[in-house]
C-alpha cells in the first residue's frame, strides 16, 4: 500500500468522524417530526396537571407505546453521534486552546451525551410500563426522561460550545459568525437551567437546542470540508514553513 494511498484512507476516516456532528443533529431531528406526526396531540412536560398527563398517555396507548419505543432509538443513536463527535471538539479546542480547556470540553461533552442516552433509556422504560403503571411511577420515569434530555445535557453542551466558539474566536481559527453565535448559544444553553425552578425558564431550552444543531452542522461541515483536520476553517491559507 503507497504513502498516497495511506493518506486517503485516513482522510476518509477524519472525513466520517467530523460528521459525525450532522448525524447528532439528523437522528434527534428525525425523532421530532416522527413524535409530531405519530404522537397524541399535545404535550407534556413536568409543569403539566397530574389530569393533563393521564389524558395524554391514556388517548392512544399503544401508539404512544410504540413511539417511545422510535424515540428510544432514535435519540440513543443520537447521543452516541455526539459522543462520537467530542473528540473532534477536543482535537480543535487543544490545537488553538490549551490541554485544561480541552479537557474540559471533552467532559461537559461527554455529560451532555451521556444525558441524552440516559433519556433515550427512559423513553424505552415508559414503552415497557405504559398506562399499566401507576400515575406516580409513570410520571416519575417521564420527568426523567424530560429532564435529563432538556436542560442538563443543553447546558453541558452549551458551555462545551461556548469555550469552542470563544477558542476559535481568540484564535480566528472559525469564521466570525460560528465564533460569535457559538458563544450566544452557549449562553441560551446555561440560561435553560432556570426551567428547573422556573417554568418561564422553559423558552431557552427550544434556543439553546435548536440554535445548537444549527451551529454543530455548520462546526460539523467545516471540519468535514478540510478532511477532518482542525486547522483552516476560515478558509484563509495557513503559511508555509520552509
Amino acid at each position: 500500500m503507497t504513502t498516497a494511498t495511506l493518506t486517503r484512507t485516513s482522510a476518509q476516516r477524519r472525513n466520517f468522524g467530523a460528521l459525525t456532528g450532522v448525524l447528532y443533529v439528523l437522528f434527534f431531528v428525525v425523532s421530532l417530526v416522527i413524535a409530531g406526526t405519530m404522537g397524541p396531540s399535545g404535550m407534556v412536560t413536568p409543569y403539566s396537571s397530574d389530569a393533563d398527563v393521564q389524558a395524554y398517555r391514556l388517548k392512544d396507548p399503544a401508539t404512544l407505546e410504540d413511539l417511545f419505543r422510535i424515540l428510544g432509538l432514535l435519540q440513543g443513536l443520537s447521543a452516541l453521534a455526539l459522543l462520537a463527535f467530542v473528540p473532534c471538539l477536543t482535537a480543535f479546542v487543544r490545537r488553538y486552546g490549551s490541554d485544561a480547556r480541552a479537557g474540559v470540553v471533552r467532559a461537559l461533552a461527554t455529560v451532555a451525551g451521556t444525558l441524552l442516552l440516559l433519556s433515550a433509556s427512559t423513553s424505552w422504560v415508559l414503552a415497557q410500563i405504559g398506562p399499566r403503571a401507576e400515575l406516580s411511577t409513570y410520571r416519575a420515569v417521564s420527568d426523567l426522561s424530560f429532564i435529563t434530555g432538556a436542560s442538563p445535557a443543553i447546558a453541558a453542551l452549551g458551555v462545551a460550545v461556548f469555550l469552542v466558539a470563544a477558542t476559535g474566536r481568540a484564535s480566528h481559527a472559525l469564521p466570525t459568525w460560528v465564533a460569535w453565535s457559538g458563544m450566544l448559544i452557549g449562553v441560551a444553553s446555561v440560561l435553560s437551567m432556570s426551567s428547573l425552578v422556573a417554568e418561564g425558564g422553559s423558552v431557552f431550552i427550544p434556543l439553546g437546542r435548536f440554535l445548537g444543531f444549527v451551529w454543530f452542522v455548520a462546526l460539523s461541515v467545516l471540519l468535514w470540508g478540510r478532511g477532518g483536520r482542525t486547522d483552516d476553517l476560515t478558509g484563509a491559507r495557513m503559511p508555509r514553513h520552509p
